[in-house]
């Protein structure tokens, strides 16, 4: 019960580590981040600032669908857990 009430206080963070030694994740990462400063260097002020709000949205867009991934991971793990102990 004691990792649920500390998941539940922010002090597990379940992917808090992932993909971070994925050589996958780190390439895409980085071309992520190249992509956008090249992009953004040649933007005027106002292109710049709209590419700004695009990207916030982006990241909270990822953010929200990454808890509904890990909602979804755990009512199913639960799922599986209640079906071993039937």
């Amino acid at each position: 019960m004691q990792t649920i009430i500390d998941l539940w206080n922010g002090n597990v963070a379940p992917c808090e580590h992932c993909g971070s030694h994925d050589p996958v994740i780190n390439n895409l990462i980085g071309l992520i981040e190249r992509n956008r400063e090249k992009l953004s260097g040649g933007l005027t002020e106002a292109q710049r600032e709209t590419f700004q709000k695009y990207m916030d949205c982006s990241d909270e867009y990822l953010l929200r669908m990454l808890e509904l991934a890990f909602c979804d991971g755990f009512c199913l793990g639960g799922k599986l857990v209640m079906e071993t102990w039937l």
